[in-house]
C-alpha cells in the first residue's frame, strides 16, 4: 500500500495540521485556522477508517482510455470519511461540524472572521471522539494545548470564561515561542522589566454635587496572569451618588506577552477563573484605586 496512505502518514498529518490550527488561532488567523483544523479533522478521519479498513477510503471510479476500461481510485472527501465514521457511531456531523468543513472547503467565508474564530470546540470535540476510537489519549495527541482544548469542551464554565482561559493559554505559548533559541536568562530579564505606567485619570465627568471625578482611571496592575509580567489595570465607574462613588476593573493588558482583557464581563470572568480569593487578583482590586483616591473605592 502506498505509505502516503497509511494510517501512520495520515495520523501524523493531521497531528501537525491540529496543532498548526491551534497556533493560527493564537495569532488570530482565523482563516488559516479554518484550513488547518479542516485538514486536521480529515486526516484523522482517514486514519481511523484507514485503521478499521484501508478500503474505507477508498473512492473508485471507471474510465475509458484508448477503448480501454481502466478503473482509478481516489481516498474519499471530508465529509464522506465523517459521514462514514458517523455510520459506525464515531462522531457525528453537527452543524457546527457542517461549518468548519464549508470553512475549509472554502464554500462559505467567516464574516468578521466570527465563523471560525468559534471553532476550537468543534474541532476538539470531533478530534476527542476519533482518538477515543483509536485509543489514543487527547495528552498524546494535542501535547502543549491539551489543557486548552479540554478548557475549550469543558461545560462547568461559561462561554466567556473559556474564551477568557484560552487567550491566557495563547499569550503563554505564543511568548514561550517568542525566547525559543535565545541565551538563557532573556526571556526572564523581559518579564522583569519595569513597567513605567503611572496612575491617570481621563474622562472627567462632573457630579451633581459639584464634585468632579473621572469616569476612567489607569493604573500599573499586578502579574500577567499569563506571563507573570507587570500589567495596566483599567477601572471604569460603575455608580456614583453623592455620598460615594465606585469603579471596577475594565480591562487590563501586559506589555510583554500581549494579553489584553476588555468590558467588566471579561474581568469578572478572570476573577472566577483566578478565584475570588486571589491574591494577584485582590491586588489588583485594590492597589490601583488607592494610589488615586487614597483608599480602596471598590
Amino acid at each position: 500500500m502506498d505509505d502516503s496512505l497509511s494510517f501512520e502518514s495520515f495520523y501524523e498529518g493531521a497531528q501537525k495540521a491540529a496543532l498548526r490550527a491551534m497556533d493560527d488561532h493564537a495569532r488570530r488567523e482565523y482563516d488559516e485556522f479554518a484550513l488547518h483544523a479542516g485538514v486536521a479533522v480529515e486526516k484523522l478521519a482517514k486514519a481511523t477508517l484507514v485503521k478499521m479498513n484501508p478500503l474505507y477510503i477508498a473512492s473508485g471510479k471507471v474510465t475509458v482510455v484508448a477503448g480501454q476500461k481502466q478503473f482509478t481510485t481516489h481516498t474519499i472527501t471530508m465529509s464522506e470519511a465523517l459521514k462514514r465514521l458517523a455510520q459506525v457511531g464515531i462522531g457525528k456531523i453537527t452543524p457546527s461540524l457542517q461549518t468548519l468543513i464549508e470553512l475549509r472547503n472554502g464554500t462559505i467565508h467567516a464574516s468578521g472572521d466570527d465563523a471560525a474564530k468559534d471553532q476550537i470546540p468543534t474541532l476538539a470535540t470531533t478530534i476527542a471522539a476519533m482518538l477515543k476510537h483509536l485509543g489514543i489519549s487527547v495528552g498524546d495527541f494535542w501535547g502543549r494545548w491539551t489543557s486548552a482544548v479540554n478548557v475549550a469542551v469543558d461545560k462547568q464554565r461559561n462561554e466567556i470564561q473559556r474564551d477568557i482561559e484560552i487567550r491566557i493559554k495563547q499569550a503563554r505559548h505564543l511568548f514561550e515561542d517568542r525566547f525559543k533559541g535565545l541565551p538563557q536568562g532573556v526571556k526572564e530579564r523581559a518579564i522583569s522589566s519595569e513597567l513605567h505606567v503611572s496612575t491617570a485619570a481621563f474622562d472627567y465627568v462632573v457630579e451633581i454635587d459639584g464634585k468632579v471625578l473621572p469616569s476612567s482611571i489607569m493604573t500599573p496592575g499586578g502579574p500577567c496572569p499569563s506571563c507573570t509580567a507587570d500589567t495596566t489595570l483599567l477601572f471604569s465607574m460603575v455608580d456614583r451618588t453623592a455620598d460615594q462613588t465606585q469603579y471596577a476593573p475594565h480591562g487590563i493588558t501586559c506589555h510583554v506577552c500581549g494579553l489584553a482583557l476588555h468590558g467588566f464581563d471579561e474581568m469578572a470572568a478572570l476573577r472566577e477563573i483566578l478565584g475570588p480569593s486571589n491574591e494577584v487578583y485582590e491586588q489588583l482590586r485594590t492597589e490601583g484605586l488607592r494610589a488615586f483616591f487614597g483608599s480602596d473605592s471598590l
